[in-house]
């Protein structure tokens, strides 16, 4: 087709996006004719889509071979979908609809000069060609596309029907806030049993056997993600239980605050030694287990309320989700082609675009901004709590990192120098200088995300990747208890709760802080069993801690020296 033939093809659609969206028909015509090549691309002509957008339109879609690459760098062709359009104008219409949608792109709708409207196109970052807004300009004048400009003797027409704008042309997510209904689980498990139990079932659940003389270690934290590990000797008392500890076979386990909480066996390590055969088993709770095998191919790009985000992540699955805390206590976060991910990986990115902190009871997800409660206590290790361990480890600590987000349209993760749609950031710790090794940096590893698309962002996720500070984790075994007042508030210590901790170190530095528990490990089977509790990393400079400390010494030193003057 001609050029001249193909922007005549694109003209009634690109007028409509005028009207409707108020953004220049020449600068969308003008895009469609770069980006598609004139209608040349295999996009383009198999599917009418002109900016490569990914997804399904109606339910339709082309399947098309792309380079992805992974956070780690990795480069590999897979198949992805691309939308499949009835014709160029609906095309047109989704680039309208995504530049109203996106704040970035404010100064483009509205504006009635092609040259600025190209140029704000170009400055928010919709292409890293340093030449894109110029290409644009050329190509509006050289064809003369200004003059389908002006709309204004056009008839105001109905929406199209199949516009992605209309009800029926958005992906439908019906709301996975829990309604009071909770999802069955094997009839056949005990109901009037006050003591913690531990049973295995058949993947049908037509076998239930209790599992007994174990000891398990079962491992929580503030993401909801749930495991634990138990070891098992074959006798003849325990062949039926010890023949069912099999891959895919379930486990319901009491835990201490969720009773009859299911697992799915992930890992089986059988031994023997002579005559005697053991098993280690690995469970991991059906949160992480379901939700990592459920897809969701739709993608969603606007603002999202951490409801909408959680009916996204949770489509296709029998979960649900509790807020604990007002909606208003949520932020809202504009997301791009969120989705088409499994909802494990979906769930990790609320966690993070969200801060949200999760407990989870079988199918229904307790969603917190921030969980757990303020203990009214100190920790001490030279008073009341000598079982208080510190690991101090700094061989991961960095000082600076790259950051790439996503690849602009007109490049390919195979070009030795791939363009992005903002340039590549390079984060540096504002105390850097504090932590250089022989004068030199600490390097990170850079982080690659495709779906980070604004600088933004990126400069949000480096600072949360590079960190300087030693690793330090605070562990406090109830076994060393000597306070009687402790004993009142370790049963009901949860993840999320913030405790006082004052602990000696081996080089004679103190530690004191206040401290979240992030991961508790304990035997729900033995409610007399001590938990092994971690807490956040202080994230403090050891070096500072330590002159701190020789500072305080030498305060007290001198103000004795002042008194014993004075007699």
């Amino acid at each position: 087709m001609a050029a001249a033939d193909f922007i005549k093809s694109l003209v009634p659609g690109a007028q409509k996006v005028r009207k409707k969206y108020n953004v220049l028909a020449s600068l969308v015509i003008a895009q469609g004719c770069l980006e598609s090549g004139f209608g040349t691309s295999g996009l383009s002509k198999q599917a009418y889509n002109l900016f490569g957008i990914k997804g399904t339109y109606n339910g339709k879609y082309v399947l098309m071979w792309t380079s992805e690459q992974d956070k780690y760098g990795n480069v590999e062709r897979v198949q992805a979908k691309f939308r499949k359009y009835p014709s160029y104008a609906e095309s047109l219409a989704d680039l309208g609809s995504l530049y109203n949608r996106l704040d970035r792109y404010k100064a483009v709708v509205g504006e009635t000069d092609y040259k600025k409207a190209c140029r704000a196109v170009q400055k928010a970052g919709y292409a890293t060609d340093i030449n894109y807004a110029n290409k644009l300009i050329i190509m509006i004048e050289q064809y003369k596309l200004m003059q389908y400009d002006d709309t204004s003797e056009l008839p105001n027409e109905p929406d199209d029907p199949e516009s992605p704008e209309t009800p029926e042309e958005e992906p439908s997510f019906p709301s996975k806030e829990y309604a009071g209904n909770d999802i069955p689980l094997n009839k056949k498990l005990p109901s009037d049993v006050d003591f913690p139990q531990l049973h295995v079932s058949t993947k049908d659940g037509n076998d239930v056997v209790e599992v007994t003389g174990v000891i398990v270690d079962l491992t929580d934290d503030t993401t909801g993600k749930k495991s634990f590990t138990f070891t098992i000797t074959k006798t003849e008392s325990n062949a039926t239980e010890f023949d069912l500890l099999i891959n895919d076979n379930i486990l319901y386990i009491d835990e201490r605050r969720f009773k009859q909480q299911k697992y799915y066996i992930t890992d089986v390590d059988l031994k023997q030694a002579k005559n005697v055969l053991t098993k280690t088993i690995t469970a991991n709770h059906i949160f992480t287990v379901l939700l990592a095998e459920n897809r969701v191919d739709d993608t969603v790009t606007k603002k999202l309320t951490v409801k909408g985000a959680f009916d996204i992540a949770l489509k296709g699955t029998d979960f649900s989700y509790v807020l604990e805390e007002p909606e208003s206590k949520f932020a809202t976060s504009e997301e791009e082609n969120f989705g088409d991910k499994n909802s494990t990986e979906l769930i990790d990115q609320l966690i993070n675009d969200y801060e949200l902190e999760l407990d989870v009871d079988n199918y229904k997800i307790h969603v917190y901004k921030k969980m757990g409660k303020e203990i009214p206590f100190t920790f001490d290790s030279r008073y009341n709590m000598p079982g208080i361990s510190i690991k101090t480890n700094s061989q991961n600590c960095s000082t600076r990192a790259w950051g790439y987000g996503a690849m602009s349209k007109d490049s390919k993760s195979t070009d030795k120098k791939p363009k992005y749609v903002f340039e590549p950031i390079l984060y540096i710790h504002p105390e850097e200088k504090k932590f250089l090794r022989e004068g030199k940096p600490k390097w990170a590893d850079p982080i690659r995300d495709e779906t980070i698309k604004k600088s933004g962002s990126m400069v949000s996720a480096l600072k949360k990747h590079v960190n300087p500070y030693p690793e330090t984790v605070v562990s406090v075994d109830y076994q060393y208890v000597y306070e009687p007042k402790l004993l009142k508030i370790e049963k009901p210590f949860w993840k999320g709760d913030t405790v006082h901790i004052l602990a000696d170190t081996a080089d004679g530095t103190t530690y004191e802080d206040d401290v979240r528990l992030l991961t508790i490990q304990y035997n729900p089977l033995n409610p007399y069993s001590s938990p092994k509790l971690t807490f956040a990393n202080f994230r403090k400079d050891i070096q500072d801690i330590a002159v701190n400390q020789a500072k305080k010494l030498r305060e007290q030193k001198r103000y004795i020296d002042q008194i014993l003057t004075a007699l």
